[in-house]
């Protein structure tokens, strides 16, 4: 039975991903309903899902501090009550003010709570090295599979009944996983397995917050974080309007989008697995290459008689756009897991947060400055470049210490 329980902890990860990021990650839908709702304009719209995104990243250090201090049963409980309560009160929003709160701090903020800084912090305690990148990449997938189920049924419902059903049926989806965190077994879960206990016991309390920011791996890590956000963000909240403007049909345009969102899982999973295989600086190097690669595919479409090229992108692109995160996730656990993780963990992680906020708005500054993507484009592409060098740099580092 033990054989299975480090399964069964990657899936309650996953689960609590799907009800907490993934609702939120579905807020593109509700976009063209809020606009009509409130009579706003696009950018004071489309600014609450950045903020969520910064919120989630400059939380981190918190909830690192929560995990750390009061650990795992207060992080979910307090993750998914605010996930529930969030999605509650958007549901009888007045204002558009009231979603920056509500969906910006509260969700954005829950939604960390039971993402990053959970699940490396609890896998880690159950997977030996060897094996965790493709744990922690099943956990991260949670919100690329979840969006494809969140973002229909959202789309549905506000059809059928409106955006604010549509919310509370969120809410509830939410909310009836708090009695379930408050009645796991977090004390045998938080000892992990029995042999890692015995090896992280005897590394040691692991290195203080102060120690780690000192050393270049902890910022080689942050800066991966960052500017893989940056490249991502920069170019995926233009892609459709890159597409139409190019002559592609919608419809044909959505579907491809759509299957570049049912890659990305795989390739979170597929590069881990290359990783943990003993490649973690060849994985990362080839990631990011196909990132890159990737973006250049979508420069070459000119219009509808480029195809191939689209759907170059597709499989470049989304096959690759959500794999560091879980590997940044593994190199981090490995190199501070301790008493101090959390806030290690926490810190690190704001790189991903402010670099999904500047990444998407510099973007769009890019776009509105010079009438076209060209330069969007090649600002995306050295970013990659960018955490390329910074990941590599820590993966290597690794390999080494494993030998």
């Amino acid at each position: 039975m033990m054989r299975f329980v480090p399964w069964l902890l990657v899936a309650l990860c996953f689960v609590l991903g799907v009800a907490s990021r993934s609702i939120g990650d579905s807020f593109p839908v509700f976009v063209p309903a809020l606009e009509k709702a409130f009579a706003a304009n696009r950018g004071d719209v489309t600014i609450i899902y950045s903020f969520a995104l910064l919120v989630g990243g400059i939380s981190g250090p918190v909830n690192g501090w929560i995990l750390d201090r009061l650990g795992l049963r207060a992080l979910t409980v307090i993750g998914m009550s605010l996930a529930a309560a969030a999605t509650f009160l958007a549901a009888h929003a007045t204002a558009l003010w009231h979603f920056y709160v509500t969906l910006g701090v509260m969700l954005g903020f829950g939604g960390a709570s039971v993402s990053g800084v959970l699940s490396a912090s609890l896998l880690g305690r159950w997977f030996p090295a060897r094996r965790l990148g493709v744990g922690l990449a099943v956990a991260w997938s949670a919100t690329g599979v979840g969006t494809m189920l969140t973002i229909p049924l959202a789309q549905s419902m506000i059809v059928s009944s409106g955006w604010r059903h549509a919310y509370l049926v969120f809410s509830v989806a939410s909310v009836v996983f708090v009695p379930l965190v408050l009645v796991l077994p977090w004390r045998r879960i938080a000892a992990g397995a029995p042999g890692l206990v015995r090896a992280h016991a005897a590394s040691g309390a692991g290195p203080t917050v102060a120690e780690a920011i000192r050393d270049w791996p902890f910022w080689a890590l942050t800066f991966s974080f960052c500017f893989t956000s940056v490249g991502i963000f920069s170019i995926v909240p233009q892609t459709m309007s890159y597409l139409l403007e190019r002559g592609m049909e919608g419809a044909h345009a959505a579907r491809a989008l759509a299957v570049a969102g049912i890659l990305t899982p795989l390739g979170m999973v597929g590069f881990s697995w290359l990783a943990d295989r003993g490649g973690r600086r060849i994985a990362a190097i080839l990631a990011y290459a196909c990132s890159i690669a990737g973006v250049g595919a979508l420069a070459l479409v000119r219009g509808p008689a480029d195809d191939h090229w689209l759907w170059a992108y597709v499989l470049l692109f989304g096959g690759s756009q959500g794999s560091r995160g879980p590997m940044i996730s593994t190199l981090a656990t490995l190199r501070y897991r301790g008493a101090n993780f959390g806030r290690i963990y926490g810190l690190i992680g704001i790189g991903m947060g402010l670099g999904g906020f500047f990444g998407a708005w510099i973007g769009g500054l890019l776009h509105d400055l010079t009438g076209g993507y060209a330069v969007v484009m090649i600002f995306s592409a050295c970013s990659l470049a960018l955490a390329a060098a910074s990941l590599g740099s820590e993966a290597g580092a690794r390999e080494k210490l494993s030998r």
